[in-house]
């Protein structure tokens, strides 16, 4: 909708937006308020905790210094963390490279071809990605694992009493959970710039004679070039600090990753030193990653009404592009709802007189008063942690997305730099330095509820700011003089004019970060103790104790709660749509 009433006419640049919320003087906008406020709270919540943790005192030695050079040196001259640096950069650029394949190939279709059910199409493709990744580690064991889905069929089929497929636990196992989480990504950014690009090139290089296959290489690939490289760097940081995944599905210590050893060596050993200085070299390689994801930045355009072929028309003129499309739909289907079906179908039997029966006792009990406690509890705590987190996620993305717009060239830069830190970071290191400081300050013993809720806040503020961002930068200058004129204030406008205009992007951006707060496990893990549990915890817990069915009666109340905010997240989406 916001794209519809831009102006022909109006490009959109820099100078407008910096000058959109903050005209005239600094304190004129009301803006100035969240900007202050969110740089405040990220400074006290996210940078003195992490730099109190890296460069401050031994928290088991006061005494003794903390974060030396010969540590770093040690610590990179011994070939075991050497190989954990190795591979994990290994998984990573596997990872990052088949999530924009399959990404690219659900754009390539989302963009070419309409068919029945096209919208919820859209609406399971992007459910993994909001999925919390312990639901996708048990997803996958019941699915892929040994004693899965797919080995169960084949030994049947085969009649075979070993499992054919042994590959979870290994590296292929990480890479098809990494797979299964982050080509949604792929395909929404891929797929949101190739519906942007003009037919008028296409149509000249046509006329021209060029052919099909020269057409895509030579024209559209490249265009397609600065989407490309935003999704696979961003996936590659994703997967680089991946840490429910590897800790479940890696097999042991030869699929050690960066993350895994900072919360073995810190939590596990005790070894704070080795735990900082892996900290310290983790950062720094998401910060070099993250500045050269904001320098591949590329503006997007208005959407165009690009033709549509139908699907099953041209199945049933055989054509062989729409034949090949729809075996890749039917088999993306099957690898997106397969595991998940799985787990509602585990969370629907019970192992009773040595034989499984279907049964939905698993989920009577979660809700009795006498058994189901612990989930109960862990329920609660999820939602309201989720429902906090968004909140403060969404206080925070306002005023820094509108202190982003008011930068110029390298301050923007630096600034995006700065404010989308947290997502580049290791979640389990900022959870450490959480950890840390709590216990040394108490912070006047505000209850951990309340610390997990900023800490969410803090880690899904850079989703929400990049989610925003683009439609803050739709808003026409003209709007802001035309309220001068009509002798109202910045409040008055802001309220009136601006807000309208960017309130379904704020539901979208919320429910969003609702979804991630549900699932957040690394920061909660390493701050919650036994008086605050989620459901995340709790299914990983079941993990660890092999109680399978359990763990997906749990994860199916978890995937629900993702489903509804995803589903509300679609419905304003098709009303802006519809209103196009």
């Amino acid at each position: 909708m916001a794209e519809r009433l831009v102006p022909e006419h109006e490009p959109l640049n820099l100078e407008r937006s910096r000058r959109r919320f903050f005209p005239g003087t600094f304190f004129s906008d009301p803006a100035w308020i969240f900007q202050a406020a969110a740089l405040l709270f990220l400074t006290a919540f996210f940078y003195w905790p992490l730099t109190r943790f890296l460069f401050g005192s031994h928290p088991l030695d006061p005494g003794a210094s903390f974060l030396e050079l010969k540590i770093l040196f040690d610590f990179l001259g011994d070939s075991w963390n050497l190989g954990v640096l190795g591979f994990s950069f290994f998984q990573a650029f596997l990872s990052a490279f088949l999530s924009v394949l399959l990404g690219f190939g659900v754009a390539w279709i989302q963009v070419h071809y309409h068919f029945p059910g096209k919208r919820w199409f859209r609406l399971l493709t992007f459910l993994p990605f909001v999925l919390p990744s312990i639901v996708v580690v048990l997803a996958m064991i019941l699915f892929f694992g040994n004693n899965g889905w797919i080995n169960r069929g084949l030994m049947m089929f085969l009649g075979e009493k070993e499992p054919p497929l042994q590959f979870l636990y290994s590296l292929n196992g990480i890479l098809i959970a990494h797979v299964y989480y982050n080509f949604p990504i792929a395909a929404k950014l891929i797929g949101d710039q190739w519906s942007r690009l003009s037919e008028d090139f296409e149509r000249a290089a046509r006329s021209l004679g060029a052919g099909g296959l020269n057409r895509f290489f030579g024209l559209t690939l490249p265009m397609l070039r600065p989407s490309l490289v935003s999704a696979f760097i961003l996936i590659f940081l994703l997967c680089l600090n991946s840490f429910p995944i590897i800790l479940v599905l890696g097999g042991g210590i030869h699929h050690t990753t960066i993350e895994v050893q900072i919360y073995q060596l810190a939590r596990i050993e005790l070894d704070l030193e080795g735990a900082a200085v892996l900290a310290l070299l983790q950062a720094l390689i998401s910060i070099s990653i993250l500045a050269l994801l904001i320098r591949t930045r590329s503006a997007l355009g208005r959407p165009k009404k690009i033709y549509q072929r139908s699907l099953l028309v041209e199945m049933s003129q055989a054509k062989v592009p729409a034949w090949i499309s729809a075996i890749f739909l039917m088999l993306l289907m099957i690898f997106t709802l397969g595991p998940l079906v799985s787990v509602i179908i585990d969370s629907l039997r019970e192992f009773q007189e040595g034989i499984w029966q279907w049964s939905v006792e698993g989920y009577l009990r979660l809700f009795r008063p006498t058994e189901g406690g612990p989930f109960l509890f862990a329920l609660w705590n999820s939602f309201r942690i989720g429902v906090g987190g968004a909140l403060i996620s969404c206080l925070l993305g306002i005023g820094f997305s509108s202190l982003i717009l008011r930068l110029e060239s390298t301050g923007r830069n630096f600034g995006e730099l700065v404010i989308l830190l947290p997502m580049a970071l290791s979640s389990v290191v900022f959870g450490i330095s959480w950890f840390h400081f709590y216990q040394n300050s108490a912070l006047f013993g505000i209850s951990l509820e309340w610390i997990l809720m900023a800490v969410h806040g803090i880690l899904l503020c850079p989703y929400w700011v990049r989610m925003i961002l683009p439609t803050m930068e739709t808003v026409p200058r003209r709007w802001r003089d035309e309220s001068r004129v009509l002798g109202h204030g910045a409040w008055e406008h802001q309220i009136q004019i601006v807000f309208p205009w960017l309130r379904s992007t704020f539901l979208i951006a919320f429910f969003f970060s609702f979804a991630l707060s549900l699932g957040e496990l690394n920061s909660t893990m390493m701050i919650a103790d036994e008086t605050v549990r989620t459901l995340p915890l709790e299914i990983y817990g079941a993990i660890s104790a092999y109680r399978f069915s359990y763990a997906s009666a749990l994860a199916v109340i978890l995937l629900l709660m993702s489903l509804v905010a995803l589903l509300l997240m679609e419905k304003i989406l098709f009303q802006e749509e519809q209103a196009v």
